[in-house]
């Protein structure tokens, strides 16, 4: 790896990308730690281009500062990237850049970048500043800062400047000038110290003393383009002819294949893997003496490689003329057809004995062989829907109308005895215990004892069918038979299309799902002492042994979807669920305390194809769709292959501490540098914070929390938003502080913290306030005086005259004033004054990103009212409401009477936090008390709710919200309706 590369940088991270393609191999079945290196085609894969935020596509160099951030040189500027978002420098007076186009990067130890290019532009940042550096005299090619805090530039046409640490901060230095008139290309210092250049002429070592030294290659190339170190102290050169290694004065081809190549770089990464750009072949990678080649074709932007560069998480950068790659382990890994499966669409999977896992899909039944990291296919040609284990050994395959099959001693074997005395040929779910078998089917399940002849064979013994159970004969809910299972007390689960059962010793009991949503379709279960776990189309439904109770947990409590097809538990003390959508991961304890009441809500991580999956839909409707291995791999069937998660290797992923950086602080509208400035001017409104972790495995995932010191007293749980916002903070001294943490993980010990200071306004200041009452005090005595010696009783006159006429002009303008804006019935703010108010903070959320939801509320049935009691009944109802509301301004940025019944709200959150605050305004006010104004009366609202990032403007906004309250009142009144809800 280049030294460059070697410095202990805090983790990274990276979101916001494109997923190109995925590149599989079993890495989740093989007992392979980080450390370890595999082929190419154990990376993940993802790509960024213009299209995704980088300025240019030609990476000409990347780097990671000690804080964290990834860095790329374009034609077009630098990028700093920070997991979710790419922010350009380009030439300009904050930069200080002579041109954008940007070709070399390097990094300090104290988290200084250094850009060069174009013009011979070189310019210093360090933190929030940049600086200018001295000018070269043509494009700067490379640049390295060196272990005694010099830097030294690769120069076209020009050779290799030199700069000491001094000499940087001159404004006009005489640099030391190697090898002048050749155009040198990279640069490279070994763990030794000596720095050697790759240049037009070969290669040379450099030294401060001694000057350029040519080393002898004994003409096995020419034009060297690359330099770096092997993890050995040896030099790795990239030429025109091919790689070479460069060690007690011997060259060594690294790779014979690649003699006639024109290598662009050469790298020896962290686990002691070679790396090898190309002109037009892509990035080749060569360990144990298998070379293997990723290009366009596998999802290389381009074939022509400029830069290389490993973070500290282990990941793999790649710039090319096409945009970025990163290669990087990814928490879910999938195997498919490509590396053995009989298809893509898989729809069972099962668990074996040691290494073994068997998957059946449309196209045939395989057999994966957990440590070598591979499958190979059992039968072909046939639809495979479920599986289970055989007592007489092998395996039970149950298919897509063809019926029951069994595995035995490497042959597929129809049961055509079973297969005859079934309702139905397409078997989605199989389980057998104690001699007996039961086969689901879409007409029923049908149990078969075995029927012992004379000389059996353990492939041979038959099946006589006992009893077919459906909804006619039986009280199965329902005869399409979706999933089996046996618990620990012997209970035979039963999940249908129309709800679950068990049956035990001959008698069926069906579960009443009436209140969990009204689930119906039970896709599997997942048993454990004293209690079984269904996952259903309305969540999970916990059953307790005991009583029977039966506890959902689903969207009510926080999950976002309906549907799920699996449960497994893992190694992690987390449920794994598998859905159309993805896969879940939810804390085992949490959903038995959600399920127990001593929890409201669950939280939840979502992975996808962004995470390794190639495709996010995991199948269901059979059984069984999920397993876990003896490793504590948890295998899925999915629509593109089999998919594996490790949570031992998911918790590695997220080991690394959360690095926190401050990306910009505002006072009002004014970006300022938080590292020079830590006065708030006085009368300053708003201060707003934005944050970001560098964790580059999940970066969505990752969960933020804040504290103001001085003004808060405890943590504010951000979930995944980086901005924090404070509006008219008193004066006084403040310490912000941001922490971070990944989902079920500890908060990072790594906290963020920037201390500042509220400046007082000038009448705010303890002394002008003092001097201030003492002269009001003077004046008044004095005006007191005067008046009494020069005004005596007439002066006293004119002055109460004077201030009765100004009383009531002032009284006057008031109420014309509040007339205008406020509502006469309520003494709300009227429709003007609430437009005027939303327009406003409308355009303020555009810019600061906050979070508003706009809602109309609409007395129901106001009508109804008016024409049974009286409007005079109705207006005391509408004042009843307004008197309501009036009592929640501590909740609301806003309340207004919009005209008749109508009443508009403004909260500051999220639609979340929207849709809870409001139903349970609905149920304050169905709650309210009315017997004073009519008895028996009582009133219900219908609340229209809308986001203002949903909205193009502030009259779209509210359209969306009265849209919404009209899907309320069309849904039957008294409940909430956001502008997202499906119509």
């Amino acid at each position: 790896m280049h030294p460059r590369n070697v410095q202990k940088l805090f983790p990274t991270r990276l979101a916001q990308r494109l997923v190109c393609t995925l590149l599989f191999c079993w890495l989740g079945f093989t007992p392979l730690g980080y450390a370890d290196d595999n082929p190419l085609s154990d990376y993940f894969i993802e790509t960024w281009t213009t299209a995704n935020g980088l300025p240019h596509n030609s990476i000409n160099a990347i780097e990671q500062t000690s804080d964290g951030y990834l860095w790329f040189a374009t034609w077009e500027g630098v990028a700093r990237y920070n997991g979710l978002e790419f922010v350009l420098f380009d030439r300009g007076p904050n930069t200080h850049m002579q041109d954008s186009g940007t070709r070399a990067l390097a990094t300090g130890p104290d988290n200084q970048l250094y850009a060069g290019g174009a013009r011979g532009s070189l310019v210093m940042r360090s933190g929030f500043s940049w600086q200018n550096l001295p000018v070269a005299p043509s494009l700067i090619n490379d640049a390295l800062h060196d272990q005694s805090g010099g830097l030294w530039l690769a120069i076209e046409g020009m050779g290799v400047l030199y700069y000491t640490s001094k000499q940087l901060r001159q404004p006009s230095p005489d640099p030391q000038h190697f090898i002048k008139t050749t155009s040198s290309y990279h640069l490279a210092q070994t763990d030794q110290g000596h720095v050697y250049a790759a240049t037009e002429d070969g290669v040379y070592q450099l030294s401060k003393h001694a000057g350029a030294a040519h080393l002898s290659f004994h003409n096995l190339f020419t034009k060297a383009f690359y330099v770096s170190s092997s993890q050995d102290g040896a030099l790795l050169v990239g030429s025109e002819s091919g790689a070479w290694r460069y060690k007690n004065e011997r060259w060594t081809p690294l790779a014979s294949a690649l003699l006639n190549q024109a290598i662009t770089m050469v790298e020896q990464d962290s686990r002691g893997t070679y790396w090898f750009g190309t002109l037009n072949r892509g990035i080749a990678h060569l360990r144990d003496n298998h070379l293997d080649f990723l290009d366009g074709h596998r999802g290389l932007p381009n074939n022509r490689i400029l830069s290389w560069f490993e973070d500290n998480e282990g990941s793999i950068w790649i710039g090319t003329n096409g945009g970025a790659m990163r290669l990087r382990y990814a928490p879910f890994v999938t195997l498919t057809k490509d590396n053995g499966l009989a298809g893509n669409y898989v729809r069972t999977v099962l668990g074996g004995d040691g290494d073994t896992v068997w998957a059946g899909s449309s196209e045939g039944l395989s057999q994966i062989n957990t440590i070598a990291g591979n499958a190979r296919v059992l039968a072909d040609n046939i639809s495979v829907l479920s599986l289970a284990h055989r007592q007489q050994g092998g395996l039970w395959v149950g298919t897509y109308q063809k019926g029951l099959y069994y595995w035995h001693q490497g042959s597929l074997t129809a049961a055509n005895t079973i297969n005859d005395q079934l309702p139905d040929s397409e078997i989605r779910a199989v389980v057998e215990r104690n001699g007996v078998l039961w086969v689901g089917t879409p007409r029923g399940l049908v149990e078969f004892d075995q029927h012992q002849s004379k000389s059996p064979t353990a492939a041979s013994v038959p099946y006589q069918k006992q009893a077919l159970y459906h909804s006619q004969n039986s009280a199965l809910p329902g005869s399409y038979i979706m999933s089996l299972a046996f618990d620990d007390t012997d209970k035979l689960w039963i999940g249908t299309g129309r709800g679950a059962s068990y049956l035990l010793e001959k008698t069926i009991t069906t579960l009443d799902f009436s209140a969990q949503e009204q689930a119906q379709y039970v896709f599997g279960f997942f048993h454990e002492p004293g209690y079984v776990w269904m996952a259903t189309d309305r969540g999970i439904v916990r059953y307790r042994q005991a009583d029977g109770h039966q506890a959902l947990v689903g969207r009510p409590q926080g999950l976002p979807i309906d549907k799920f097809f699996q449960i497994v538990k893992g190694d992690d003390q987390s449920f794994w669920l598998s859905s159309n959508r993805g896969i879940w991961r939810i804390n085992y304890d949490h959903a038995h305390q959600v399920a127990d009441k001593t929890r409201s809500r669950i939280d939840f991580e979502h992975y996808d194809q962004s995470d390794g999956m190639l495709n996010s839909q995991a199948n269901g409707g059979s059984n069984p769709a999920a397993t876990k291995t003896s490793r504590g791999d948890i295998i899925f069937a999915t629509a593109k292959g089999v998919t594996s998660v490790n949570p031992t290797r998911l918790s590695q992923l997220l080991s690394h501490p959360l690095p926190i950086v401050m990306q910009s602080v505002r006072f009002d509208s004014k970006e300022i540098n938080p590292e020079t400035t830590g006065k708030v001017p006085a009368r300053t409104n708003r201060i707003l914070f934005s944050y970001a972790a560098l964790g580059y495995t999940m970066p969505e995932q990752i969960q933020y929390r804040t504290q103001l010191k001085g003004f808060e007293s405890d943590w504010a749980y951000r979930h995944e938003n980086h901005i924090a916002e404070y509006t008219n903070l008193p004066p006084g001294d403040y310490t912000f502080k941001v922490s971070a943490r990944y989902p079920y993980s500890d908060w990072s010990d790594d906290v963020l913290s920037y201390h500042f200071s509220v400046m007082p306004s000038l009448w705010q200041r303890a002394d002008v306030r003092a001097l201030g009452f003492l002269l009001t005090v003077l004046a008044a005595y004095a005006a007191f005086m005067w008046r009494i010696r020069h005004m005596k009783k007439k002066a006293i006159q004119l002055e109460a005259l004077v201030e009765e006429k100004t009383q009531a002009l002032q009284a006057q303008a008031d109420d014309f004033e509040r007339m205008s804006k406020e509502d006469a019935l309520t003494g709300l703010a009227n429709r003007r004054a609430f437009d005027e108010y939303w327009h406003q903070v409308f355009e303020e959320s555009r810019q600061s990103g906050t979070d508003l939801q706009v809602a109309i509320l609409d007395i129901d049935h106001f009508k109804r009212i008016n024409d049974h009691y009286s409007h005079l009944v109705g207006d005391q109802i509408i004042q009843r409401v307004g008197s309501l509301l009036l009592r929640e301004q501590t909740h609301l940025r806003h309340i207004a009477r919009w005209g008749g019944e109508e009443f508009t709200l403004l909260l500051a959150g999220t639609p979340a936090d929207g849709y809870r605050y409001f139903d349970g305004l609905r149920r304050r006010i169905a709650a309210l008390d009315l017997n004073d104004i009519a008895p028996s009366l009582s009133i219900t609202v219908s609340i229209g709710v809308a986001s203002n990032h949903q909205a193009s403007d502030y009259v779209d906004g509210l359209k969306k919200a009265d849209q919404a309250l009209y899907r309320a009142k069309r849904d039957g009144r008294n409940c909430v309706r956001q502008s997202n809800d499906t119509a």
